[in-house]
């Protein structure tokens, strides 16, 4: 039997909202797209399950509309924290899971006080992201995952360079996994694929690390 989409609003379609959106559908969802903004709900009604401009801090057009029926509701506005504020609790009261955004802690103190059962804080995580990539060398990319995991893309440090994968022991020795190896081709490329416990690191290869947020920070405080 195939399974039923989740159903979920995405309620505020700036940048995070309309690129939520998008993610949700990629993922099989049946997304309803809401804001008050006419020309953010025409700009995203051709990917959506459904598009709606009005204002989401009328409790009866949020019943009318069924929001209160759906398996989820996002509220992703950046402007204006009370509208947040307000849409979170009117959906709460109507039985709805709700995530909501909030831009710093004061915010994220008040919506878990009206029940948010999620916060998000796009900018707050993106700053961490960056602020790891600038501060350990060698690091190219960290992407956070979900609960507290993340992936990061480093090179191998200059103890690291010359040995066999096998004898790193990374899984033992900081509790994370190798996703993927990236070896370095003659001509700059890197030949991607699953690591091989026989495969030696030299200058320039990458490596796909995965593991909790603790165990990553303690891979890259080490000496290297």
């Amino acid at each position: 039997m195939k399974k039923k989409p989740k159903r979920i609003a995405v309620i505020g379609l700036g940048t995070f909202g309309s690129s939520l959106a998008n993610e949700l559908i990629e993922q099989g969802a049946e997304v309803i797209a809401i804001d008050i903004n006419p020309e953010l709900v025409n700009n995203i009604s051709g990917k959506v399950y459904n598009a709606i401009c009005f204002d989401c801090t009328n409790e009866n057009q949020l019943q009318g509309y069924g929001i209160g029926s759906l398996d989820l509701a996002i509220v992703a506005i950046g402007e204006n924290f009370g509208n947040t504020v307000i849409i979170t609790k009117i959906l709460k009261d109507l039985g709805v899971r709700v995530y909501s955004r909030a831009s710093n802690d004061r915010e994220e103190r008040i919506l878990e006080a009206v029940g948010a059962d999620k916060i998000y804080r796009p900018e707050h995580e993106q700053g961490i992201t960056r602020a790891k990539e600038i501060t350990y060398s060698k690091v190219r990319e960290v992407v956070p995952l979900r609960s507290d995991m993340e992936l990061i893309v480093t090179e191998p440090g200059k103890l690291m360079l010359g040995m066999k994968i096998r004898d790193l022991d990374i899984r033992r020795s900081y509790g994370i996994n190798i996703a993927f190896f990236g070896k370095m081709k003659e001509n700059g490329e890197h030949d991607y694929r699953i690591p091989n416990p026989e495969d030696v690191l030299n200058e320039g290869d990458l490596l796909w690390l995965i593991g909790s947020n603790d165990h990553i920070k303690k891979f890259l405080e080490r000496p290297s």
